[in-house]
């Protein structure tokens, strides 16, 4: 008796992210916050290795903290800025560029407008956007 094994031809296609933008309400500005926020990226950060997550912090982060929470380094980028005029365009920037798989930002309450902007870059970019804001 002879086994004979089918092989069946499979394509493999890199997975586009759905883009979008999702906002995480948080109830207050504390360091349990970034308990919860961490564990996300760090998921992030190791199963997308091909594009960037990038991440508009307010507040210093340091490479130790970050490893500590388990992030993959080497996929993360944190841009560190604290004038509100400039985050929504950088923002916009990151989500727009085409090269970070997930963009994360603490912009604040955004008016209707400023969100759907938010959106068509994601969508440009093909990204995911996750905006922090603090209740």
């Amino acid at each position: 008796m002879t086994n004979i094994a089918h092989v069946i031809p499979t394509t493999t296609t890199r997975q586009q992210p759905a883009s979008g933008v999702t906002e995480l309400v948080l109830t207050s500005d504390s360091p349990e916050q970034v308990a919860l926020l961490l564990p996300m990226i760090a998921f992030l950060s190791n199963a997308c290795n091909d594009r960037w997550i990038t991440w508009i912090a307010p507040h210093n982060i340091s490479r130790e903290l970050l490893e500590s929470y388990g992030v993959n380094t080497r996929y993360i980028r944190v841009i560190h800025c604290q004038n509100p005029q400039t985050l929504l365009w950088i923002t916009w920037e990151a989500l727009s560029a085409g090269n970070s798989h997930t963009v994360i930002s603490s912009p604040g309450k955004l008016a209707d407008k400023e969100l759907a902007q938010l959106e068509m870059a994601a969508k440009i970019g093909e990204c995911q956007g996750l905006l922090l804001r603090v209740r």
